[in-house]
């Protein structure tokens, strides 16, 4: 299991893990491969969305001299990339949902007891209330939604450039700007709060 975890961490490429333990049998071995199958394919999930997000250059959306010089090009990279970033969010939102109806439903064809049946559906619905990966892509899906309102005023109003910074004309302007900035600021910052908590869940939930 501290295999899973390892490749968990690279979001780079896919995890790769045989699930069959030989060493278990019966209904242990069941619920073991149905436990990792369902991990791995959350995994997965979140670290494919998070190669998109990389591949769109989202990591660079407030870089000054990017959006100076997009500018010039009526911000067709900047559309490209936030209607990117929205469609990977579509997909891993509605990946992570049917992972888990579809993991609900097989839990019904596995040939073990009622209890341990219940005993299942109570782990992934806890799993799912519990999903710090899922929280904070509620988190990024708000950061996006503020990354659109800046992106919506540097579109409106005229700005530009200065000592890596971006200065708009009109103070009103500059205000719902730097507001909106903070706002991403105090988002990123719950994020790294979660991730803190997130290594030490996923240690103890891998070591059960």
């Amino acid at each position: 299991m501290n295999q899973l975890y390892d490749q968990a961490q690279d979001w780079t490429k896919p995890v790769q893990l045989d699930i069959h333990d030989k060493r278990l049998a019966g209904h242990y071995k069941q619920v073991s491969e149905f436990l990792l199958s369902y991990w791995v394919q959350n995994v997965n999930a979140r670290n494919e969305y998070l190669r998109e997000l990389k591949a769109a250059k989202w990591d660079t959306f407030l870089n000054v001299d990017r959006l100076d010089h997009d500018k010039k090009q009526k911000y067709a990279e900047t559309e490209k990339m936030l209607a990117d970033v929205r469609r990977a969010s579509d997909k891993y939102q509605s990946e992570y949902e049917k992972i888990h109806k579809t993991f609900l439903a097989k839990i019904q064809e596995l040939s073990v007891d009622k209890e341990m049946r219940q005993i299942l559906e109570i782990k992934l619905g806890a799993q799912q209330k519990a999903d710090q990966d899922h929280a904070i892509f509620m988190i990024e899906l708000q950061i996006l939604d503020k990354a659109e309102e800046m992106f919506k005023l540097l579109k409106t109003y005229p700005w530009q450039k200065k000592d890596q910074m971006i200065l708009f004309h009109e103070n009103a302007q500059v205000k719902k700007f730097n507001a909106l900035y903070q706002d991403v600021l105090k988002l990123n910052a719950k994020i790294e709060k979660i991730k803190k908590k997130n290594v030490a869940a996923l240690e103890g939930e891998l070591k059960e």
